[in-house]
């Protein structure tokens, strides 16, 4: 069965309704959550998801986003994930982070690449918190191949080669990598471009799970998340 799941940024658009979306969640069934703690220079995310972080940040620091995150620990029954950048993290200090946040089941950080990972990951499983590895269209086989062998996580497939919210597409190197990962003792989780129940099928013929981001803001920017949602994962 391919799992789902679902990106929300924290606290977007407003504390309850960020709440609700991941009571939601729950309800539905979704297999995890990943939430975003925005940051100013998002450099992974598209338009769309950038704009939804800096709207939160004119309201809100980390302090709320601790106590968001703590209220949706409560409300989600599965894998909950942190998504965000490394000077968020370097900011508390790796250890101090990883203590405060040890009811979360795993970190994703956008911008550190694997051969600067083992700094967070140490720390990080400390505190039997999770760090999720990216690969992408583009990563060489040697990194791969280290990826997949030292992976204590899911491993997060960029499907497309820029920013969030592009059109879903799975070219031959991604095709061919995605064949390579195969083998992992972890979740191939594929991201990046997924809208429609169709994109979802095509990814989970080569995935164990895909994760959907644009599209969950848009609906809850129009006030139909409880829809989309019952489209993708029922």
């Amino acid at each position: 069965m391919c799992k789902v799941g679902i990106y929300l940024v924290c606290d977007y658009p407003d504390r309850n309704s960020f709440l609700e979306a991941v009571k939601l969640c729950d309800g539905f069934g979704v297999d995890f959550l990943e939430i975003g703690i925005p940051f100013s220079d998002p450099t992974a995310d598209g338009d769309t998801i950038e704009k939804a972080a800096l709207e939160v940040l004119e309201r809100e620091g980390i302090d709320d986003f601790y106590d968001a995150l703590k209220s949706a620990r409560k409300i989600f029954s599965r894998k909950l994930y942190v998504m965000t950048y490394a000077n968020i993290v370097y900011a508390n200090g790796i250890e101090n982070f990883a203590k405060r946040f040890s009811f979360i089941d795993g970190v994703i950080l956008a911008d550190v690449p694997f051969r600067e990972s083992k700094r967070f990951k140490d720390i990080l499983k400390k505190y039997d918190i999770g760090f999720v590895h990216f690969v992408t269209p583009e990563t060489d086989f040697e990194t791969l191949e280290k990826i997949k062998s030292s992976a204590n996580d899911f491993i997060y497939f960029i499907s497309i080669r820029g920013t969030t919210g592009g059109k879903f597409e799975l070219d031959s190197d991604a095709i061919e990598r995605l064949k390579k990962l195969e083998s992992s003792k972890q979740d191939i989780i594929v991201g990046f471009g997924i809208k429609t129940r169709d994109d979802v099928k095509k990814a989970c013929e080569y995935a164990d799970g895909i994760v959907i981001g644009t599209e969950v803001i848009n609906s809850l920017t129009i006030g139909r998340f409880d829809e989309f949602l019952g489209s993708v994962v029922r």
